[in-house]
Formats: C-alpha cells, structure tokens, sequence
C-alpha cells in the first residue's frame, strides 16, 4: 500500500513578504480601469502588468518550493501549530522521531506526544528545554524550542502560530552519562570511586548526626596483594580487585536482605583506588555491630579464589572508625580510619582493627618521627657503625657489618628498630641506602689506603631497594669508583625478599652474579624457608638467625635447627656465619657444628669507624705478640714510643686502662696476670664506645696524629713479623 501523501503545507511565507493588497478601491474603479486599458496604450499597459504578475507568481512558488525543502530536509523534527497547539503539519524528520505517519500527527495536539517536567511553579505549558517524546519503543530525550511565526490569523490578532523544533539529544545524553560514570565510578570494578565515596559519607554522616545512629566506616586494604600483582600478571590482578568486589557487594546485600527486607541498603561499597577499598555501614547499633560486618567480609574474602592457573587465598586488613562516637569531622574521619586500617596490618593482617585515642597518639608520633627523618637525610644526620666478623678456623677478622644509626639532634642516638621501618615505609629508605652504599666503600677503601687487612663489607638491602631498577649498576658505579674488588661486598638479602620470587629480583640477583658481588642470606630460618630459592638463585653465605644461636648449647632443638643450616650450606658450597654469639659457649658449640665465621658482641660491638681501625691494630698487634710468645717461648721486648694525641679527648681516653680476654676453642694454655687462657686462635672481646647502647662505655685505644701512622707504631712494638 503506497504511503499516504502529506497534505499541501499551509502559505509558509512571511506575511511581511507577500505581495501587498491593493488598497479599499473607490466606487467605479473597474470602469476607470477598463478606460485606461482601452487603445493601443493600454494593451501595452495591460501585457507589462500581466507579465509582472506572473514573474511575482513564479518567485512565490520558487520560495514556496525552497522553504517546503528546507522545512522537509532538517536534521530536526519540525512541527507547525497553530494558536490552538494543534499540529497543521511535520517533516520528515518529526515522523521518524516519533515513530507516527503523518495523519497521526496532523490535527492532533502537540502536547499529547511530548512529556516535559513542570516548571518550578507548577505550570505544565509546553516551554523551551528538555523534554521527551512518546513512542512505542522508548521515550527518547529532546531540547524543545518554539519559535512564533510572524502574522496574525485573520479575525485573531492575538492569536499566532508557532514553528516547533524538535532536536534528539539520545547522544549527547549517552555522552553525558559516560562522563558522569567516569567521573564518579571505577571503570574496573564499577563501584564508586573516591569522589562520589567523599560525598556519600558527607551525606551519610548528616544522617548519622540527625537519627542518632552511628555509622562505621571501613577501610579494607588487600594483604600482599603485590606479590599476584607482580608473580601472576596485572590482568590476573585486575580479576582478583573484580572478585573483591564482587564478593563484598554479594555478602553485604545478603546480609542486609534479611535484615532490612524491603528497605534500602545502608551500605556503601567503594575503591578509593588501587587494593584499596571502603564500606559506610549506616545505622549501626555501636562497636559490636560493625565487629560483627567485618568478621562477615573477613570470612567471605578468605574463601580461595582462582585467578589464572593459580589458587589464592585473600586476605584483608580492615580499620574501622564510628561516627558521631569520635566527633570528628570528615578529613578527620577518614583519617582515623586510615590509621586503624595500618594498625590492622602490623597486628598481623587478616584482621580488624578500631580507632582509639592511644592509636591515634601512636601515629601522631609516626608522623612527627617521618619528619625528622626527612630531615635528617636534607642534614645529613646518619652515620655507619661497623660490627666485625671472625673465621671460626683462626680467629681473623675477616670483614665487618655495615649498620645504619641515626644520631638525631633531638632525640639523641636514636635505635635502628625505631626507624628502619619508617624509612621503609616512606621511601626514604632509597637515598639513605645509596648513601650508605657508598660511604660503605668509601670507608673500606679507606682502611685499605691506612694499610689495615683487606676486608669484606657487608651491607644490607631493603626490599624497596631490591625493586629499583638501576640498583645493580650503583653498586657497580660505586665499586669501580672506590677500585674494590666486587667479591669484598657482601649484599645481605632476607627470605622474604627471595619468596616474593619476581622478575625484579631475579634480575637483580644476576646482575650481582654478573658485577660478581656475593649474596648473603640474613636471618635464615626464620622465615618461609624453601631449599628451592637456594638452587635457583646465586647464594653464597647463610647466616644463622641469632634466635638459635641465643640459646646454644643448651636447647637440643635449637641445636639440631643450626646444625641442619650449616651441614646443608656445606653440601650446597655456601659459607656460614653464626650471629649474635655472646658466650664463649655458644661459639664453641658453633665450632662443633663447623659454623665459618662468627659475628657478635664477644668478637665485637658495632662501632664507629673512626673507633673500628684502632680497635683491629690493636687485635693484630696483640694476636702477633702472642705468635711470638709461642715461637719464641718467652716474652718479646716492646719498644715504647710516645703519641701525639689530637685532642684532650684521646688523651683522657689513653689514660683509662683497657682490658681484652683472649679466648680460643681448644690448644695450650698461656699464664698471663689477669688469668690462664687458651690461645690459638685468639679472638678480641674488645671494649665499646659510650655511643653503643648496648654495651657499657669504653676507654678507646689511643689514636696518632695521622691514621697511617697505626700500622707503623704497632709493628715497631712488636718488633720483626714471624
């Protein structure tokens, strides 16, 4: 069936731009006319006037078929009305909009197919803005715009008819609802993000404040999210924060429909950004009620989950503030909570944790605590102790332990289990360990410029450090600068940092290989042990945890641990080293086991360097006296000499009587005036600085004028070497 034609449109020109009417003519006009016409004259009159009528005909319908053209191909729905709002014609573009054949909107009122809100008085009459139109398959969004045509109706002169555009605005909506999503959602997890969570909680807290009923707010961090992050993937990480969120909505939503049946929730799910998420739980009963959400959400996320080929287990730590209980205000709020969430993870992660005045108190000195040490690393306040290693064989020192301490202007020398972590935690701890990197080899190369042994350093690493990407080629830079030998620096690494088992670290680890600097392993056995890290990376010492060391020999099991670590770092071709050996007891025990070095307070306290290298010439000279006593069975003759001291202070120090017990495992004795002692090996228990606080003060050994001077002055005391 052909479609209906659409009807002659109505006289669309301006009434402005019609032909004018000619004015009331008088009585007898035509007869005038007709005289006026007759003769030769007039027909010339007559053809002249004809032909002008019919050229102004010719530009009517010419504007008549330009404006029906234009009226039938805009873009926008165009409808025609009269004063009445009846619709005396429509375009093309109107009847695909609405979806009607022209009869159907002829002659029917405009309003009838356009839904628009009440304007704020209440008037419901049609005006310019946004409105929608009726169809069949969905109302689609418009921007209404009434233009009034100029003329009058004839007999109605304040009547007027009105052209209506009719735009569809189904994009630009889309358009603005994508932005609204992405400017307030997580494109990941679909959950609000920060800024809608911010305004969420402002209005939940007003609520809160005119109900009475607390609301808890929940931070929930994921535990050791990185190492997926890092071992599986960042997509494998991206599934993991989906089921997470998954996982929350379901369990709080189901939690809240037996509850709240019919009610809306009262509970808010957020991702502030990374593994980072918060809950606002509104109307709760107090601290018992929100204890009892996050045991829910504990229990719901520990459940396994598999991401990729791997089976995980999620665990998150959750801190929790009340409001209106602690009357803060919002920053303040979030704050609280932020820090009971951090408390969460030191207890051990995996659990929940509330804000408390005490809490509170603790991270105001955490906070005061990173930024003295901010400003210690801009003052240049750290200095390095350094603690010696023995060989167990012969009692040499064969290097020493590089220390990081911190000798604050307000807090005095403050302990390394103090701010350690906190450089850690801040970033910090990358300039201070570059910095310690290179005074480290700086110092060895100094002690090898006075003539003193060649030494190991041994300095250690923090996990932040082992992920930095041009870590290896400092370490070289350093070492090629100050001419070590790479095979004198000992990178200390602890298990956890070889479990995370990343790229990172495998990298690293050859590198070292590559530049030829050696790995120890510190605290073994403390942590996850695997014997497979030991085959796959390049591992040349393990140093026995000092907790099983502390109670040998008495405790068998501790024993029996230490013994298994060093017959096994035998068989795999690795060295040894005991720490915290304190008695001779225990080093004997070490010996037995075949341990091969020692480290700790009975070989030597950590130390400043400028106290360390007296500290060692001494050792030797006394270690060499006794070679001679018993090659030569006598006492050697000593030469003294005087010193020139650089201040009063070495002078009052040289005053002091020092004393050193000589020990060895095994061997003869040798009479002495304090007491009969064994002697080969010999190792120095030796006396410690008044900067030590682990240790009594200390008279230090007298130092010359100039250090190279040590070396020389020692060996004229003990005469030729054997």
């Amino acid at each position: 069936m052909a479609p209906t034609p659409a009807p002659p449109l109505p006289n669309l020109l301006p009434a402005d731009d019609r032909p004018p009417l000619p004015p009331q003519a008088p009585a007898g006009w035509r007869e005038r006319l007709g005289q006026s016409l007759a003769g030769r004259q007039g027909a010339e009159r007559f053809e002249a006037l004809t032909q002008r009528l019919q050229a102004t005909e010719q530009r009517l319908a010419l504007a008549e078929r330009r404006l029906k053209t234009l009226f039938e191909s805009s873009a926008d729905a165009l409808l025609l009305c009269d004063a009445e709002g009846q619709i005396v014609a429509c375009n093309d573009a109107a009847r695909r909009l609405t979806q009607c054949a022209t009869e159907q909107l002829v002659g029917t009122a405009c309003r009838s197919h356009i839904d628009q809100a009440p304007a704020p008085g209440g008037d419901t009459t049609l005006r310019n803005g946004e409105a929608m139109v009726h169809r069949e398959q969905g109302n689609v969004p418009i921007e209404l715009h009434f233009e009034p045509l100029p003329g009058r109706p004839a007999g109605h002169p304040q009547a007027r008819d009105w052209l209506v555009r009719l735009r569809d605005i189904s994009d630009r909506r889309e358009a603005q609802d994508r932005l609204v999503q992405l400017a307030n959602f997580d494109s990941l997890t679909g959950l609000p993000n920060r800024m809608l969570f911010r305004s969420r909680l402002e209005r939940a807290m007003r609520r809160a404040e005119r109900s009475g009923r607390p609301l808890a707010l929940m931070f929930l961090d994921l535990d050791r999210f990185k190492v997926v992050n890092d071992s599986l993937g960042h997509e494998a990480g991206d599934r993991l924060l989906q089921h997470v969120a998954c996982t929350l909505t379901r369990c709080l939503r189901n939690a809240d429909s037996v509850a709240r049946p019919g009610e809306d929730s009262p509970y808010t799910i957020s991702r502030l950004g990374g593994d980072e998420f918060t809950v606002i739980a509104e109307d709760v009963g107090g601290a018992d009620d929100a204890a009892l959400i996050a045991q829910r959400l504990l229990d719901a996320l520990n459940a396994p989950v598999v991401v990729g080929d791997e089976e995980v287990v999620v665990s998150v730590s959750i801190g929790i503030s009340l409001y209106p209980t602690d009357d803060v205000d919002l920053e303040r709020l979030i704050r609280h909570t932020d820090m009971a969430m951090y408390r969460a993870k030191q207890m051990g992660r995996g659990v929940f944790c509330f804000f408390s005045d005490d809490l509170n108190a603790a991270m105001s000195a955490r906070l005061s605590l990173e930024g003295a040490l901010r400003r210690a690393v801009e003052r240049g306040e750290f200095l390095l102790h350094y603690q010696p290693k023995a060989r167990l064989a012969d009692g040499v020192i064969t290097g020493v332990e590089a220390l990081l301490r911190w000798r604050s202007p307000g807090r005095g020398m403050v302990p390394p289990d103090r701010f350690i972590d906190v450089l850690e935690d801040t970033g910090l701890v990358l300039p201070v360990g570059a910095w310690v990197i290179r005074t480290a080899c700086a110092q060895l190369a100094a002690w090898d410029a006075t003539g003193l042994p060649p030494l190991r350093m041994a300095i250690n690493l923090s996990a932040r450090q082992v992920r930095h990407p041009h870590l290896a080629t400092h370490v070289e830079d350093t070492l090629r600068e100050y001419g070590l030998a790479p095979h004198r620096l000992d990178i200390e690494l602890t298990e956890s940092m070889l479990m995370e088992d990343s790229d990172a670290t495998r990298a690293l680890l050859a590198d070292f290989a590559r530049i030829g600097v050696r790995i120890a392993l510190d605290d073994f056995g403390t942590g996850h042990s695997s014997l497979s890290y030991l085959k796959r990376f390049n591992v040349n010492t393990l140093k026995v945890d000092r907790s099983f060391v502390s109670a040998l020999p008495d405790s068998s099991e501790d024993r029996a641990i230490a013994q298994a670590v060093i017959v096994m770092a035998r068989s795999l071709g690795m060295s040894t080293v005991g720490e915290g050996v304190e008695t001779p007891a225990q080093l004997q025990a070490l010996a037995e086991m075949g341990c091969s070095e020692v480290q700790g307070y009975l070989i030597g306290r950590p130390q400043p360097a400028d106290d360390f290298a007296p500290w060692l010439m001494e050792r030797l000279h006394r270690e060499h006296l006794q070679r001679l006593r018993l090659a030569g069975g006598g006492e050697p003759r000593v030469t003294r000499f005087d010193i020139e001291y650089d201040s009063e202070v070495d002078a009052a120090r040289s005053a002091v009587e020092r004393t050193v017990t000589l020990w060895t495992v095994g061997g003869p004795s040798l009479e002495s005036a304090d007491a009969t002692v064994p002697v080969s090996p010999v190792v120095a228990h030796g006396n410690h600085g008044p900067d030590d606080a682990h240790g009594p003060e200390r008279a230090h050994p007298p130092r010359a004028g100039d250090r190279g001077d040590h070396r020389s002055a020692v060996a004229a005391a003990a005469g030729p070497q054997s």
